[in-house]
């Protein structure tokens, strides 16, 4: 059980990371400053197909994953220790996104698979168990 809580943690965290790298492009405002198709709450982004990564991709994912979960624990406390110190507490943050990246380039991934990956195992239960069954 904790462990599946973990797992399910640390793609939490994984896919806030996947949002927070898709956060840092440019966005480009329309004329009409309605939001674009991009910015459009609760819609399903396109997703790519399980077969399109291989048994090493995955493999590299969940030891990303299990790195996920330390920085996570690492962070946590240090993160509510600052919670009424917002300039401490980005920092804190900014300093467990870099080892995240760091961790994801270490097991071999591109961060871009890695947020590929993060994403199609939110939505596709069966993808995310083939994940979970690897860690």
């Amino acid at each position: 059980m904790n462990k599946t809580m973990t797992t399910l943690s640390a793609l939490l965290l994984s896919a806030t990371f996947a949002v927070q790298a898709d956060a840092q492009q440019p966005a480009t405002p329309n004329s009409q400053g309605t939001p674009s198709p991009q910015q459009t709450p609760m819609q399903t982004p396109e997703l790519p197909k399980a077969s399109e990564f291989s048994e090493k991709d995955l493999e590299a994912f969940a030891d990303a994953q299990q790195q996920m979960g330390e920085i996570q624990q690492k962070y946590s406390d240090k993160l509510m220790a600052n919670r009424d110190k917002p300039e401490e507490a980005i920092k804190v943050q900014r300093n467990a996104q870099q080892e995240m990246v760091q961790a994801v380039k270490e097991s071999g991934l591109e961060l871009k698979t890695y947020n590929q990956i993060a994403q199609l195992a939110q939505y596709d239960a069966e993808f995310r168990a083939r994940i979970q069954e690897m860690m």
